[in-house]
C-alpha cells in the first residue's frame, strides 16, 4: 500500500458488544442489493454508519470501505482512495489499478473521467459482489468529485453495488435512479428507534432501566432520534428524577444537542474537558498525537477511559490505536472551543502539525500549519513536498494548498510559482502562466541578491542543481505555450534548454520536455531528429515502465513513421499498445482515442475502409472526452480522410464546421487548420464546386511563388490541385517543383509520393506521357514498400488511366495490377452516398449497440459490455431498426454490412 494512504480510513468500523441490531432496515438493505445504489442520508446521530457496519458484518459480500474525510474533496486523493479499498479485498489481484494510478501521476494526465473509465473496465473483470461503501459522503464538496462519482453511477459493473452514507443529498441523478428502479433509499424516518428498539437501547445497552411510559415519553421528545436518546441518556445516568429530566427535554434538535453537550461537559472532570476540547481539532488521533497536541502525557488512559464510556468515540483499528469523535460530537466540541478559547486554536494546530511532520504525516502537517494560519511553516512545507504530491499526481491537493497562501507568499517561492504556473497553463491563462514563470525567474535572483548583500549565512540559498531545476521545468512550460502559439523555433529552443537543466531523476519533467522537443521537429519538417528524439523517449519511457507515458511516446512515434511512409510499422506500434493497454484496463483514455485514430487512418490507407470507419469514429468519441486540442484535431483529420475515401463528402464538410467551431473556443495550431483546408479543397473539386475552392484560394491569399513553410505545404498541394482543374497546367508544375524539393529535406514519404503523382497527372494532361509514366513510377517505387493504395485510388480515374500504361513494368507489374484490382473493387463498393437514404444517420452509440448485434450478443450481454441497462439498449436497437428501415436483427446486420458501417474488425 502507497505510504500516502491512510489505512485506517479502510477499516470497517466494528460494532460494540452492546447494539440494537436492526433486522427490518438490514432486509431492506439485502433486498437492493440487485440495484445500483444503496443510499441512507439522514441528519447526524441517526446510527448510519453503526447500520452500514451491523450490515455487511452479515454478508458475504466483498466489502471496499472509505471513510471519507474533507481531504477527499480532491479528485486524485477521492480516486486513489477507491482504488486502495478495492485493493483490500482479499481476492483482488495486488496488481489491480496499477494502470489508472499511473495516468493519475502522469506529467499530463488525461481528465479524471477517462481515468475512472479505465478503473470501471477493471473492476468489471474481478469476480463476484463487491460493495463500495462511501461513508460521510457530505464531507465531499467538490462539483469535480460529483462528477466523478457521477459519472461512476452511470456506468457502473453489475457486480458493483455503490453504498453512501450521508448527512445531506448530494448533486447526484437519484431522481433518475429512483425512477430507473436503481436505487434503494433509508432517509431519517427509517433510520428512527421503534418504540421496542427504544426499549431495548435505553434499558439494555444504556441500563438506565426506564419504565414504559418514560420510554415511549423520550422516543415521543426526540423523534426516534438515536444520538438525541444517547445524550439524553447520559444526562439522566445516575439522575433520581428520570420522569422530571424527560418532561424538561425539549427543543429542536440543534437545540437540544448543544444542550446537553454542555450538561455532558459540564458534568466531566476539568481535564477531561480540556483534553475534549484540545484534541476536538484533530480529525484522527493517536495517544501520542493526542500528548503532542496537550502537553499531557498520559493520553492513552484517557483514550480507553472515553471509550469505555461510550462519550462519542469511534475506534479506528481494533488495537484501538487511532481514534476519531463522532462527527457531531467533533463539531460541537471545536465551536466550544472557539466560544471559550479561541486563542488557543492557532497553538493547537501548531502543535499538531510539528507532530506530524515529526512522524512523516506530510499532508496533515500541512493541512494543519493552514488551519492554524502559520503561513511561513505551511510555505515551506509545501515547497518542501510539492515534488512528491506533483509525483503522485494529487495536482488538485497541490493546488488547493497553495491557494491557502496568500498570492505574494507563493510568488516568492519560485518552486511554487513553477506549479501555479502549470495550473495556468492547462486552464488556458497562457498569458497568467507566462507571468508566474517571470516570477519564478525574478524570485530566483532576489535570493541571490539577497544573500550577497547581506552578512548572514547562506542557509536560505537554493542549491545549484534545485535552481537549474526550476529553470528547466520552466523551459518546459514555455515549450509548451510556444507549441500553443505555432513558434517552432522557441520550442527548440525552450525543450533544449529544458533537457540541458533538468536533471536526470526529474523523469516527469524531462519525458514532458522531449516530448515537446520531438512536436517541433516533427512540424518544422525534420522527420530524421523527429524519429530520433521520438525513439529515444520510448526507450526512457520503457525504461521507467509506466503505461501511459509508454503510450503517448508511442503514439508520436508513430506519427513520425506515419510520415515517412512505413505504414505495417505503425500498425505493429498500434496492435501491441491496444494489447497492453487492454491488459492495463486504460482502453477509454484519451490517448488510446488518439491511437485508433491513427491507426484507422493507416487502415484506410491500406483501403480496409469498414475498418478504418470503425477506428476512428471510436477514436473521435474518445478524444472528445477531453480538450486537448491536439488529439481532437488529428481524430477529425483522421475521420476526414476516412470520409473523403468514402466519397461521403458532406460528411468531411461537416467535420471541417466542427473543427471551426472547435477553434472559434480554443487555440487550434496551424497544422490542424492547413490539413483541414486541404480535406475541404479535395471535397469541393470531388464534388466539381470548382468555384468554391477557387474562392477558398482568394481568401488566403495564395499564389504560385508564395512563402513556403512546412507547416503550410498542405495548403500549398490543394493550391496545386485547383491549378490543375483550372487547365493551368505550367503553374501546377512550376508549384510542384517547390514542394517536391521541400520534400528532399525533411523525409516526408507519403507527402513525397502525393506531389509525385500530381506532377505525373500534370504531365499526362499537358501531352507528355513518356514523362508522366516515368514520375508515376517513382511514386510507385516510394509507396511499394508501405503498401500505399488508397493515396491512388483516390485520385480517380485520371490515375486509373495512367496506371494502365504501367502495367506491362517488369518492375512494378505485379504492385500495379493489386492498385488495378483496388480501383475496380472500389467502382462496385456501395458508395457511401447511400446513406444518404437512411432517415437519419445512426449516432457513435447506435453504431456499438450495431456492432455487437452482428456479433449475436444478445440485448443484457451487449447491456453488460456497454454498461448500459437493458431497457437502454432495447431503446438504440428500436431506433437502428427505424433508421436502416428494417424489423430485426438479422436485417438490421445485413443492411449495415450493404452501407459499409459495419466493420469487420475485432473488438478494440
Amino acid at each position: 500500500m502507497s505510504s500516502s494512504i491512510l489505512a485506517t480510513k479502510l477499516f470497517i468500523p466494528s460494532t460494540r458488544p452492546k447494539f440494537v441490531p436492526r433486522p427490518r432496515l438490514i432486509d431492506r438493505l439485502n433486498e437492493g442489493l440487485h440495484r445500483k445504489l444503496t443510499f441512507i442520508s439522514a441528519p447526524a446521530g441517526f446510527g448510519k454508519t453503526t447500520l452500514v457496519s451491523e450490515w455487511v458484518a452479515g454478508i458475504e459480500s466483498q466489502i471496499a470501505w472509505i471513510s471519507l474525510d474533507e481531504g477527499d474533496n480532491d479528485p486524485t486523493r477521492f480516486l486513489t482512495y477507491i482504488i486502495a479499498s478495492i485493493n483490500q479485498i482479499e481476492s483482488v489481484d495486488s496488481t489491480f489499478g496499477n494502470g489508472s494510478l499511473s495516468m493519475l501521476q502522469s506529467p499530463q494526465p488525461p481528465s479524471i473521467e477517462e481515468i475512472l473509465t479505465s478503473l470501471i473496465n477493471e473492476i468489471a473483470a474481478i469476480p463476484g459482489k463487491i460493495l463500495l461503501i462511501l461513508d460521510d459522503y457530505h464531507l465531499i464538496k467538490t462539483q469535480l468529485v460529483q462528477n466523478l462519482l457521477s459519472f461512476l453511477l452511470e456506468n457502473m459493473p453489475p457486480q458493483l453495488h455503490l453504498v453512501i452514507a450521508t448527512r445531506e443529498d448530494p448533486h447526484l441523478s437519484l431522481v433518475l435512479l429512483r425512477a430507473r428502479g436503481e436505487l434503494t433509499e433509508l432517509r431519517a424516518a427509517d433510520l428512527r428507534f421503534t418504540s421496542n428498539e427504544a426499549v431495548e437501547f435505553l434499558n439494555q445497552v444504556m441500563e438506565l432501566e426506564l419504565s414504559d411510559e418514560d420510554v415511549a415519553a423520550l422516543e415521543s421528545r426526540t423523534e426516534g432520534w438515536i444520538s438525541g436518546m444517547q445524550l439524553a441518556a447520559l444526562s439522566m445516568q445516575g439522575s433520581n428524577d428520570a420522569p422530571g429530566f424527560i418532561k424538561s427535554f425539549t427543543g429542536s434538535h440543534r437545540h437540544v444537542l448543544d444542550y446537553l453537550i454542555e450538561e455532558i461537559l459540564e458534568q466531566q472532570p476539568k481535564n477531561i474537558q480540556t483534553f475534549l476540547l484540545q484534541t476536538a481539532i484533530l480529525d484522527r488521533f493517536s495517544s501520542s498525537l493526542c500528548d503532542a497536541v496537550t502537553g499531557g502525557k498520559n493520553s492513552q488512559l484517557t483514550l480507553e477511559m472515553l471509550d469505555r464510556r461510550n462519550l462519542f468515540i469511534v475506534p479506528l483499528d481494533n488495537e484501538r490505536c487511532w481514534y476519531r469523535y463522532h462527527h457531531l460530537f467533533a463539531d460541537m466540541l471545536r465551536q466550544r472551543l472557539h466560544q471559550t478559547q479561541a486563542e488557543s486554536g492557532q497553538m493547537l494546530h501548531l502543535r499538531a502539525s510539528q507532530w506530524y511532520e515529526q512522524n512523516r504525516f506530510t499532508d496533515e502537517s500541512i493541512e494543519h500549519a493552514l488551519r492554524g494560519e502559520d503561513i511561513e511553516r505551511a510555505a515551506r512545507l509545501i515547497e518542501e513536498h510539492a515534488n512528491v504530491v506533483w509525483e503522485r499526481g494529487e495536482h488538485t491537493k497541490l493546488w488547493r494548498w497553495m491557494s491557502g497562501l496568500p498570492v505574494e507568499e507563493v510568488l516568492s517561492k519560485p518552486q511554487l510559482c513553477i506549479f501555479q504556473a502549470w495550473k495556468l497553463y492547462v486552464n488556458g491563462k497562457q498569458d497568467a502562466s507566462e507571468g508566474s514563470l517571470h516570477a519564478a525567474e525574478e524570485a530566483l535572483i532576489t535570493k541571490i541578491e539577497l544573500i550577497s548583500e547581506t552578512t548572514r549565512t547562506e542557509r536560505g540559498r537554493l542549491p545549484d542543481s534545485t535552481r537549474m531545476k526550476i529553470q528547466g521545468r520552466a523551459a518546459t512550460i514555455r515549450a509548451h505555450l510556444a507549441f500553443h502559439r505555432g513558434d517552432v523555433e522557441k520550442m527548440k529552443k525552450y525543450s533544449l534548454k529544458a533537457l540541458e537543466y533538468l536533471p536526470k531523476q526529474d523523469k516527469s519533467w524531462r519525458n514532458t520536455a522531449t516530448v515537446s522537443l520531438g512536436d517541433a521537429y516533427s512540424i518544422s519538417g525534420d522527420l530524421e531528429s523527429a524519429y530520433r528524439i521520438r525513439s529515444g523517449a520510448l526507450e526512457s519511457c520503457n525504461a521507467a515502465g509506466s503505461i501511459y507515458p509508454i503510450l503517448a511516446a508511442s503514439m508520436r512515434l508513430a506519427l513520425t513513421m506515419r510520415m515517412q511512409g512505413k505504414l505495417h510499422q505503425v500498425l505493429d506500434i498500434c496492435q501491441g499498445q491496444s494489447i497492453a493497454l487492454k491488459d492495463s484496463g486504460l482502453s477509454q483514455i484519451n490517448e488510446f482515442g488518439f491511437m485508433l485514430a491513427i491507426w484507422g487512418e493507416v487502415r484506410a490507407e491500406l483501403n480496409d475502409l469498414n475498418e478504418a470507419i470503425h477506428l476512428v469514429r471510436k477514436g473521435k468519441v474518445l478524444t472528445e472526452r477531453d480538450k486537448n486540442v491536439g488529439t481532437i484535431g488529428w481524430s477529425y483529420l483522421s475521420l476526414m480522410r476516412v470520409l473523403f475515401s468514402m466519397g461521403d463528402y458532406n460528411g468531411v464538410t461537416n467535420y471541417v464546421q466542427k473543427t471551426k467551431e472547435f477553434y472559434r473556443e480554443f487555440h487550434v495550431p496551424e497544422w490542424i487548420l492547413y490539413r483541414m483546408s486541404a480535406w475541404q479543397v479535395r471535397s469541393w473539386l470531388a464534388q466539381g464546386m470548382l468555384d468554391a475552392a477557387s474562392q477558398w484560394v482568394e481568401e488566403r491569399d495564395l499564389d504560385v511563388y508564395g512563402d513556403l513553410t512546412y507547416l503550410n505545404e498542405r495548403e500549398y498541394i490543394a493550391l496545386a490541385r485547383i491549378l490543375i482543374e483550372h487547365e493551368r497546367l505550367d503553374e501546377s508544375i512550376a508549384l510542384l517543383k517547390r514542394l517536391l524539393e521541400a520534400q528532399e529535406k525533411s523525409g516526408h514519404i507519403t507527402k513525397t509520393i502525393e506531389i509525385m503523382m500530381l506532377q505525373a497527372l500534370t504531365l499526362q494532361s499537358q501531352g507528355k506521357p513518356d514523362q508522366a509514366t516515368a514520375t508515376l513510377e517513382k511514386a510507385l517505387i516510394l509507396a511499394k514498400p508501405g503498401g500505399f493504395i488508397r493515396i491512388f485510388i483516390d485520385e480517380g480515374s485520371p490515375m486509373e488511366t495512367l496506371l494502365k500504361k504501367k502495367v506491362e513494368d517488369s518492375t512494378m507489374k505485379e504492385y500495379v495490377r493489386k492498385l488495378l484490382v483496388a480501383f475496380t473493387d472500389n467502382e462496385t463498393r456501395p458508395s457511401s452516398l447511400s446513406l444518404q437514404s437512411m432517415i437519419e444517420p445512426l449516432s457513435e452509440r447506435e453504431l456499438e449497440v450495431l456492432q455487437l448485434i452482428a456479433k449475436g450478443l444478445t440485448n443484457p450481454e451487449i447491456a453488460s459490455r456497454l454498461y448500459l441497462s437493458t431497457n437502454t439498449v432495447k431503446v438504440h436497437s428500436r431506433n437502428i431498426y427505424a433508421k436502416l428501415g428494417v424489423n430485426n436483427r438479422v436485417l438490421a446486420t445485413a443492411k449495415g454490412k450493404e452501407l459499409g458501417i459495419l466493420s469487420s474488425a475485432s473488438d478494440i
